[in-house]
């Protein structure tokens, strides 16, 4: 609890401070440290019945669940790094994917809702925008 705590902390003072907004790839994900203040988060691994984003083919398409790749994954408002920041995933955390776009600059956004509550605070349900680029 103290960990999640001091993690918010930092989030916010990074925010705050307008860490990692340079680019349109480093200002989706910053590297932080997951909800055990050293390492990554890892949830359990997908069931059988789940269909894996990109794991047949490279195409995801509604319904399917990712996994994010790094700690930090920022969750937007809206597809572009423009938008809001609601809160952050960490690695290993599972989201379904309900929709894409893609931004100005040709890079790929999914929404997505949240599989379980997020080390990063957010509640099992909660919808958001992230770049598909740490989506696996």
């Amino acid at each position: 609890m103290m960990g999640s705590k001091l993690r918010t902390l930092i989030v916010s003072g990074a925010l705050v401070a307008g860490v990692g907004m340079t680019g349109a790839v480093v200002a989706s994900a910053a590297p932080l440290p997951g909800p055990d203040g050293v390492g990554s988060s890892r949830n359990s691994a997908p069931s059988g019945h789940e269909r894996s984003a990109y794991s047949s083919g490279g195409k995801a398409k509604r319904g399917d669940v990712a996994s994010v790749t790094v700690d930090g994954l920022r969750v937007r408002t809206g597809p572009g790094t423009s938008r809001r920041i609601l809160g952050q995933l960490y690695e290993g955390e599972r989201v379904t994917l309900i929709g894409a776009r893609q931004d100005k600059r040709g890079q790929i956004w999914h929404r997505v809702v949240l599989k379980r509550h997020s080390a990063g605070g957010l509640p099992r349900g909660f919808k958001g925008w992230v770049t598909a680029a740490y989506l696996y």
